[in-house]
């Protein structure tokens, strides 16, 4: 009966061996100072949004992973939909005005993140900006929306209720006055 033991307990041990999966837990992980999210399988994310839940300390947010599985950092994402702004930590940019090269360009990131396109938005300040298809915002001088024309200041904020540099004036909604 002993001897009947050990030889089940050897079989089961070395078939246990042979047959043994490793276990994942969907987590980050850091690899040659780059980060990479391994799904339950034990596979990389690649061209997808990995999101957070939100935490007593921390709201929840957003993380791409390119195509390599890096996670995207201080870039633009496109995920098919939409352009989305992510900082030097991969977080998505959301509800705030983006500018770069050197102030020549401005877009608006909306609540969800998603860059503004052919949109007028307030800001928290409230001036207005209108943002083209291209996502960059209207500036320096006059410029036709819907028909209608409007003066931008180099900020890219609308004029609204002043008289403008070259002459003209725009009247509260920023409209050229005739």
């Amino acid at each position: 009966m002993k001897r009947k033991f050990m030889a089940i307990t050897a079989a089961a041990l070395a078939l246990s061996m042979l047959s043994s999966t490793a276990a994942f837990a969907a987590e980050w992980g850091k690899t040659g100072g780059k980060w990479f999210y391994y799904l339950d399988d034990g596979s990389v994310a690649k061209n997808t949004w990995i999101r957070t839940e939100a935490t007593e300390t921390a709201g929840a947010t957003a993380y791409w992973v390119n195509s390599d599985g890096t996670m995207a950092a201080t870039q633009w994402v496109n995920d098919g939909n939409a352009w989305y702004y992510v900082d030097g930590g991969g977080t998505i940019l959301t509800n705030q005005m983006l500018i770069q090269n050197n102030g020549s360009d401005s877009y608006w990131l909306l609540e969800d993140g998603k860059m503004a396109v052919s949109s007028w938005i307030q800001d928290p300040e409230g001036k207005w900006y209108y943002f083209q298809d291209n996502g960059k915002a209207l500036k320096n001088g006059w410029k036709t929306v819907d028909g209608e024309e409007f003066y931008f200041l180099k900020s890219g904020a609308l004029a609204v209720d002043a008289l403008v540099p070259g002459g003209g004036r725009v009247d509260a909604q920023g409209r050229r006055m005739k």
